[in-house]
């Protein structure tokens, strides 16, 4: 059975004519172009971790993607003034430290059957490469995420009045003044004149709105801008910009006493340049027809679809990133079935 797939090109510009499709077998680069374009489309805005890193300049390949750390210079009024003409002030060393990332190997597959088939392959791939996207891009997100989540340099501002992770209580939950304490401490890093990004999970979010300390004219100001989540976003508020995230990560806790677990959820607030991540330039898209398998598929039931990418995330500068974690009084669950 022949099928004839018109899609557009990846750069929208024109439209692309395939014909002559036959089960499958004999379109392996189309299906692998249609998959790419397809997982891009819905990975890339997916994420917010991945989005707001600072790019790596170029690939420096497969197992190293380096930038350089520059210390913030701090040179006085006095140090830099120039006494008399031909006077040269003092140089002043500014460290710079070269960061590596090494990427890690990233990569999911499933399987589509020949009963599916029979039904229509194309229409099937194409929704698969859009859950795929999906489901890399908070796998791509996750893995940012536990870059950070080890990284002890970066401060960790915990809710209420709590010295450790196991020691917040159930009222412990997220509010303005927590965020303010983030906000003001990357303000005080100098350099201003942008906009903070803070990523919240929605359950952290909906704490935030609540929180008394979220005060009257603050609250007006989110209700009145939530009208639509676009990309993330939900509100700005004085100089930051307010995501939220299924993708963010929750953790169990286990205090030492009453031995009763209980989940925490990691909100950041940072500034540009305080995380690097490397490209989707080593991304594959990989379709293996029926009958590809050899004497593992001797009746041709099983194609199967991959994607691989190698990943690398490193911490640039831990002071233009705060990590703030508290509880939540809704644990509302990605669910993962219908």
């Amino acid at each position: 059975m022949a099928t004839t797939l018109v899609w557009t090109a990846a750069d929208n510009t024109a439209p692309i004519n395939v014909s002559a499709i036959d089960n499958g077998n004999n379109s392996q680069s189309v299906l692998v172009t249609l998959l790419k374009n397809s997982f891009l489309k819905n990975g890339e805005p997916s994420t917010v971790f991945m989005r707001f890193g600072q790019p790596a300049v170029s690939q420096d390949g497969y197992k190293s993607v380096t930038r350089p750390r520059l210390n913030p210079m701090k040179t006085t009024l006095s140090q830099a003034m120039i006494a008399y003409e031909g006077n040269t002030p003092d140089p002043h060393d500014n460290t710079i430290t070269t960061i590596v990332a090494e990427p890690v190997q990233l990569g999911d597959w499933t399987m589509i059957t020949d009963l599916l088939n029979m039904e229509t392959l194309l229409p099937i791939i194409s929704a698969q490469g859009e859950e795929m996207g999906n489901n890399a891009g908070r796998i791509i997100d996750e893995y940012i995420q536990s870059v950070l989540e080890s990284d002890n340099t970066i401060w960790e501002i915990l809710a209420g009045s709590a010295a450790s992770r196991d020691a917040l209580t159930a009222s412990d939950t997220m509010d303005f003044d927590l965020l303010l304490k983030a906000i003001t401490f990357l303000t005080a890093q100098g350099q201003g004149g942008e906009k903070f990004k803070v990523i919240m999970h929605p359950n952290t979010f909906r704490d935030f709105c609540a929180s008394s300390s979220t005060n009257t004219w603050l609250n007006k100001l989110i209700y009145e801008d939530y009208k639509w989540i676009k990309d993330g976003f939900v509100t700005s508020m004085e100089n930051f910009d307010i995501y939220i995230s299924a993708n963010v990560k929750s953790f169990t806790v286990t205090p030492a006493s009453p031995w009763t677990p209980f989940k925490v959820y990691p909100t950041y607030a940072f500034r540009s340049g305080a995380y690097g991540v490397s490209s989707l330039d080593t991304l594959e898209m990989i379709y293996k027809p029926y009958g590809s398998a050899g004497t593992a598929d001797p009746l041709n039931q099983r194609a199967t679809i991959w994607w691989k990418c190698a990943y690398g995330c490193a911490v640039l500068n831990p002071f233009f990133i705060v990590r703030m974690v508290s509880r939540s009084s809704t644990n509302y669950e990605w669910q993962t079935s219908i």
